[in-house]
């Protein structure tokens, strides 16, 4: 199983996948749309739209490419939300998924922490919603959201998850967005149940980062079930974090 689309092994050039190179920084952007349900079918992927930052030497740069990174996520975003109908202040759910007690799982929580809400204005547009996982507390991440927008009305959702990754030199290195949803758990078969627009009713954007890499992928020899990250790991969750949660507040509050 993969996470990261461009992981996949599917040739995609055909249906308008670009990979782009900033001019300035050492980013790359990867891009791919899916149109219609012919397309999905061929490709054995949901419809929608798919976009990847890739950024190998994030942690040996400076604090410019943090902003850098953050402002394309920005960018993204808003385009995102304008191909979904929505705007700066449709009302959100924030949901921070993963387990927060584990160091490469933690990112959704990082950035749950760090999203900002503001309760003290009237028509306040912005929540957040931590659901921990199906293994602490017995309930599926989404039967806990359906029943948090069954109370509280909102326009769409953003969900944030670490991810898993075939490839070492892109630990932490790899942002992706998607409107398709994320299946919890799915990199590493442990399968929850999918968080998408259709099952939820409701617009939904994913927002991912490997942290996660199976030890198969780099030695033959290796356990199938040995699952490595980075030695840093709780510093560059926490960048990272940092990076997507002022990427979103930048969206939502117009900054």
């Amino acid at each position: 199983m993969y996470d990261l689309i461009d992981e996949s092994g599917k040739d995609f050039l055909g249906y308008g996948y670009k990979v782009t190179k900033d001019k300035k920084f050492p980013l790359t952007y990867s891009s791919l749309s899916i149109k219609n349900q012919e397309e999905s079918k061929k490709l054995q992927m949901d419809e929608g739209e798919y976009f990847i930052i890739n950024s190998p030497s994030l942690y040996y740069e400076g604090f410019d490419l943090d902003l850098k990174i953050e402002e394309k996520l920005h960018e993204k975003l808003l385009q995102f939300l304008k191909i979904l109908k929505l705007n700066s202040n449709s009302k959100v759910l924030i949901v921070g998924l993963g387990n927060p007690d584990i160091a490469c799982d933690s990112l959704g929580k990082v950035v749950f922490d760090r999203v900002t809400i503001d309760v003290t204005q009237k028509e306040n547009h912005v929540y957040k919603f931590c659901p921990n996982i199906y293994f602490s507390t017995g309930i599926e991440s989404i039967d806990m959201i359906k029943a948090f927008i069954s109370q509280v009305k909102v326009d769409y959702i953003i969900v944030i998850d670490s991810l898993a990754t075939r490839s070492l030199s892109r630990l932490g290195c790899s942002i992706q967005l998607t409107t398709t949803g994320i299946t919890p758990g799915s990199a590493v078969n442990r399968f929850g149940k999918k968080i998408d627009s259709k099952k939820i009713g409701l617009p939904c954007i994913s927002i991912g980062v490997p942290f996660m890499i199976f030890a198969k992928h780099l030695s033959s020899d290796a356990p199938n079930d040995l699952i490595l990250a980075p030695k840093d790991i709780r510093d560059n969750i926490a960048r990272v974090g940092l990076i997507i949660a002022e990427s979103i507040n930048k969206t939502l509050y117009k900054r």
